[in-house]
């Protein structure tokens, strides 16, 4: 689900439906040379109710007069194409987007001057560069183009009007059809890449956390041989060690865990401009989770804010894209819950081996929670995201510095 973004005096214009629908129109009906056209006739138009004079109505009359041949024409001539996009991988917040996009020729004449671009985009992706142009496709032929995005936020999107249009024969206008073929594109946050983290845990044999298994069915490691007991297994009897000794001599097993860490990151955020500070939480918490994923640790994520969300990564129990996926949605919450989290993170004290904590800000109640989960046996270390915050209460190896 489309996370939904707070609108405030600081939006971009283009967050505004009917701008971006004036932007689209301006921008897909129109060549360059048709743009130049429709604005001499908006600006002779304008200056036409000042007062008729014959130059002007004649500019205004043929501005007109050759938008609506070009329009005409090109709508009766407008080629039969197949639009399939090639959609392989997704891109991270501020980067430009590539894609390829395959054009086929479906009619019975040749396609000229076919221009290929995405139509009603959302305010967050921009068109970025020059729009690619087929100067020829045959009837049957198949050729392939690249489409460049801009994309300036996390967020999942709809692509949903990609439209392959001639500007032949007039070269004013752009006459096609649109693909309302959906496809669904995820930005996710920018990764904040995390090099030097000091990992507090324990060693894997602490109770709690995934077990690791050498085979299917086994969740224990070899730990070394010992005299055979009463109520051993058989099937742990270990033969050749058995006929050295001349007596009955059985493999000793010890569980073994994966290290099993929380990552808390803290959503509060009730005013636009603390959505600045989320977005950077938002990017370090997906450079920790793939270093923490890396070292194959196992990652418990909370959302918290006035409602807690939870869900792990790492060791094949969900892969670093599903993580980006699940932060690219995440919307900005109220007021931090610190009760409920409190209790979420007491109740899995005993299958952690520490808690990362990401807050927006340092006070008494969240000072409160990182005693309480230090007096649970847990290591806690803490990234605050409001710059120049004193964090009392904490020994220096407890607190992270942000990346700049």
């Amino acid at each position: 689900m489309p996370r939904r973004k707070r609108w405030s005096f600081l939006s971009p214009p283009l967050e505004d439906p009917t701008i971006r629908w004036l932007d689209d129109f301006h921008r897909g009906e129109f060549t360059p040379g048709g743009r130049a056209v429709l604005w001499g006739m908006l600006l002779s138009g304008a200056m036409l109710v000042g007062g008729v004079t014959e130059p002007l109505a004649v500019c205004f009359g043929f501005c007109v007069s050759a938008l609506a041949i070009g329009g005409i024409v090109g709508h009766l001539l407008r080629p039969q194409l197949k639009l399939t996009r090639q959609i392989t991988s997704f891109p991270s917040a501020g980067e430009v987007f590539r894609y390829q996009v395959d054009v086929e020729n479906l009619g019975k004449r040749v396609a000229r001057h076919v221009v290929v671009q995405e139509r009603r985009l959302p305010a967050d992706l921009r068109p970025h560069g020059n729009l690619p142009i087929i100067d020829r496709l045959e009837p049957g032929e198949k050729k392939s183009v690249n489409l460049e995005l801009r994309c300036l936020s996390r967020n999942f999107f709809d692509l949903e009007n990609l439209q392959a249009a001639t500007t032949f024969p007039s070269g004013l206008v752009n006459s096609g059809r649109k693909s309302r073929t959906a496809d669904r594109l995820i930005v996710y946050p920018r990764i904040t890449k995390i090099i030097d983290f000091d990992v507090p845990h324990s060693r894997n044999h602490q109770p709690g956390g995934i077990a690791i298994a050498s085979h299917v069915g086994d969740s224990s490691e070899f730990l070394g041989t010992r005299d055979w007991r009463q109520g051993d297994r058989l099937r742990d009897i270990h033969w050749p060690s058995s006929a050295r000794a001349g007596r009955l001599i059985t493999r000793e097993f010890q569980e073994e865990y994966f290290v099993r860490l929380a990552v808390v990151l803290d959503i509060e955020a009730r005013k636009a401009k603390d959505e600045l500070r989320l977005e950077r939480a938002i990017s370090m918490t997906a450079g920790m989770t793939d270093a923490l994923a890396q070292k194959e640790y196992i990652v418990d994520i909370f959302a918290a804010g006035d409602d807690i969300h939870h869900f792990q990564a790492g060791r094949a129990i969900a892969h670093l894209d599903n993580i980006l996926e699940l932060l690219a949605c995440v919307e900005a919450g109220g007021e931090l819950n610190v009760r409920q989290l409190e209790e979420t993170l007491v109740s899995e004290a005993r299958r952690l081996s520490a808690v990362i904590m990401i807050v927006m800000d340092w006070d008494e109640r969240r000072r409160r929670l990182v005693n309480r989960l230090k007096n649970e046996g847990l290591a806690v270390r803490v990234v605050c995201m409001k710059s120049n915050q004193s964090l009392d209460g904490l020994e220096e190896h407890e607190i992270v510095e942000v990346p700049a």
